[in-house]
């Protein structure tokens, strides 16, 4: 029998993968970035039943990275605050030991990514992926199947495609 926090934290990251996906189909920046505050709540929330805080942390910092989007402010002052406080928030919150540090380093990673190689979309994409590995092996510790399965689904597609874009760019050359 599945006890009541495991289902309840699944169910919560379900409702965070499903917000996600709308905002995948959105238009405007604005209502992207809206959408993915929501499904940071129930990313956090989902992070909370199944006793993951250092991860729920990261989903807080996340909030107010997409606040700052959403109003399209852009300050390297504010970028390292956020980067920051993700990273002594978790601290403080990691209730996982040497595991509660992954969503700690994940986010880091992809944050300090974000900020500064912006415009190489491949380097993007493999923090993206570095980042989804570590979250889906801090999901199956937190017994947070719904995550772990997306995060490897994410990280694979995310993989394929570049590999897709490798092959391509390297059948576009000519040959001498």
């Amino acid at each position: 029998m599945i006890e009541t926090p495991v289902l309840l934290g699944n169910l919560f990251s379900l409702c965070a993968m499903v917000s996600d996906s709308v905002s995948g189909t959105r238009k405007k920046h604005h209502e992207i970035m809206a959408i993915q505050i929501v499904s940071q709540f129930f990313y956090a929330a989902s992070s909370i039943a199944l006793k993951g805080y250092s991860s729920t942390a990261q989903n807080a910092v996340a909030v107010f990275r997409n606040l700052a989007a959403m109003k399209n402010v852009k300050s390297r002052a504010l970028e390292w605050i956020l980067i920051l406080a993700g990273v002594a928030l978790g601290i403080a919150f990691n209730n996982r030991g040497a595991l509660g540090w992954l969503p700690i380093v994940a986010n880091l990673e992809y944050s300090v990514a974000v900020f500064r190689l912006k415009d190489n979309e491949r380097a993007l994409k493999l923090a993206f992926i570095v980042n989804m590995v570590m979250y889906a092996v801090f999901s199956m510790v937190i017994l947070n199947y719904v995550g772990a399965v997306s995060c490897t689904v994410i990280a694979v597609t995310t993989a394929v495609s570049l590999l897709r874009k490798k092959a391509k760019e390297q059948t576009d050359q000519p040959s001498e």
